[in-house]
């Protein structure tokens, strides 16, 4: 029997081909991904070395960013959000500093940007507020708080009140998740 070793590259590849031609509908390819790793944690009281303890958990937070940037719509570049606004590039570094809107940074050094937080060619109404409210300068802490249900909204998400015109409510979330970190 002959071995063949295949790259990283290679299992990433066949690993896409196999979801793209089995993958239930319904379900996203970050759900089999996140099943799949899963599926690495040994069961029961085997220990496992801190590295692969490692592994795991970056893996686990990959998928987890991966779903905060595609959720509701995704996001765009800031050359994009120039246009959609209707302001040079700097203008729209400016709004990211004031905490006005939104963004995280790839490695690459280019920004994104949730689409959720635009509409109708301007920035949501009480999205800037509750950026400011908010006591952590990490975007990911700041999506989550846009994008997770809260008991205290009666399982509703801050950003299900802003699109539904609630402003004050989701301000009002944005300020106790300041003093509290109030879910």
């Amino acid at each position: 029997m002959i071995m063949v070793r295949m790259t990283v590259a290679a299992i990433v590849n066949e690993i896409h081909t196999i979801i793209a031609q089995k993958k239930p509908k319904g379900i996203s390819e970050y759900t089999i991904l996140a099943k799949a790793i899963d599926s690495f944690v040994p069961a029961g009281k085997a220990r496992i070395s801190e590295e692969k303890a490692r592994e795991i958990v970056l893996a686990r937070g990959a998928l987890a960013r991966k779903r905060l940037e595609q959720a509701e719509g995704g996001a765009v570049s800031a050359e994009e959000v120039a246009d959609l606004l209707g302001l040079s590039r700097q203008g729209v570094d400016y709004l990211r500093k004031a905490k006005r809107v939104l963004a995280w940074r790839l490695t690459s050094g280019k920004w994104y940007y949730p689409v959720w937080q635009f509409d109708g060619g301007r920035v949501r109404p009480g999205i800037a507020e509750c950026l400011q409210a908010l006591p952590s300068e990490d975007p990911w802490s700041r999506m989550i708080f846009f994008l997770s249900p809260r008991e205290s909204l009666s399982g509703r998400r801050p950003l299900d009140l802003l699109l539904s015109g609630d402003v004050a409510n989701a301000i009002a979330a944005a300020r106790r998740h300041q003093r509290h970190g109030a879910y």
